[in-house]
């Protein structure tokens, strides 16, 4: 039987991978000087810090004679210097220095090594992605505004998931798998907003607290398919920063930052870090799901099932690589 016809092909392997930022690393990951060689998005790419702190993403190849830049290359400086010639490259992918010639050809000066678009926020380091090599259309979205001060850093997780990437926010839409995986004791109810890139989420839901059942809102704001902000206001506070980055069609990694408001006290604290080991709880009960379910192109869904097909609409747009800006629309 063919793979593609085999009732175990699961559908991920034949998706494209959208364009968006995309988390890649966490800023402390990649120290002033160190060189690191990344894999996501079905390909790799080189990734180094220079002195003054900046970060910078290039193609993996050296244009001269085809070295890896990830294996055995040197920070000098703000630039990076391969390790079979020593030719230096700028952040913008310009030849900086040839060591044994004084004549840099003007191609060369002008950028001859395709770079990735980079940025940090809030501790992660993002790149852009687009197959078509397009300059970002959004900027990336940070944490929403803390109302005690600064939001502080609780902990980080993160996860490899066998999965395409669309189905871990997808998994959001689905309000009747709460019930049936999580225990949640009544189906979210919820309001489903798009803007251009973005989409918004407000769901209401019924959860069990040590202290009994209890009303608790879930504030999701979502830019582009890699990146969403998950406020939970409920026994406690708390600000989920989630980043989901493709490896390749059929895998995924996930990371959380957990943040809670500056100077709770004691108590709080405790219930906090309850309510944190409940949703990564909750993110291993879907794993095996997610592990080994399918994409179902066309799901039989009834009444209660949430806004999944409307997800799926504006998903539909990072598909698009040759589309221009997306239209305003709300479901």
């Amino acid at each position: 039987m063919d793979a593609a016809t085999s009732p175990l092909d699961r559908g991920f392997a034949k998706f494209p991978i959208p364009f968006g930022w995309f988390a890649v690393a966490m800023s402390g990951d990649i120290a002033p000087g160190e060189v690191k060689t990344l894999r996501y998005f079905a390909t790799e790419f080189v990734m180094w810090r220079g002195a003054d702190g900046e970060i910078h993403a290039v193609d993996p190849f050296c244009p001269h004679l085809g070295a890896h830049l990830g294996v055995g290359s040197e920070v000098v400086g703000n630039d990076l210097r391969c390790a079979f010639h020593h030719w230096s490259f700028d952040g913008k992918g310009a030849v900086t220095n040839i060591p044994y010639t004084d004549v840099i050809p003007p191609q060369a000066k002008r950028g001859c090594l395709p770079t990735w678009p980079v940025t940090e926020s809030d501790g992660v380091v993002y790149v852009w992605y687009h197959p078509r090599r397009v300059a970002p259309k959004w900027e990336v979205a940070r944490l929403p505004e803390c109302p005690d001060g600064e939001w502080t850093l609780h902990s980080t997780y993160d996860w490899v998931i066998n999965i395409h990437v669309q189905e871990i926010t997808e998994n959001g839409q689905d309000h009747a798998h709460f019930g049936a995986v999580h225990g949640v004791p009544f189906a979210p109810k919820g309001e489903f907003k798009l803007d251009g890139w973005m989409r918004r989420n407000t769901v209401v839901a019924e959860m069990n607290t040590p202290r009994g059942p209890m009303t608790g809102r879930i504030e999701t704001t979502a830019v582009g398919p890699g990146q969403s902000m998950v406020e939970y206001v409920d026994v406690c506070h708390v600000v989920q920063a989630q980043q989901v980055t493709p490896i390749d069609a059929e895998h995924t990694h996930l990371r959380w930052q957990m943040f809670t408001p500056p100077g709770i006290s004691e108590g709080k604290a405790r219930v906090t870090a309850a309510r944190i080991r409940d949703l990564v709880k909750q993110v291993h009960q879907d794993i095996p799901i997610w592990n080994a379910k399918r994409f179902q192109e066309q799901p039989m869904l009834v009444k209660g099932d949430g806004p999944l097909l409307a997800y799926r609409r504006q998903y539909a747009r990072f598909y698009q690589f040759d589309d221009p800006e997306p239209e305003s629309a709300a479901a």
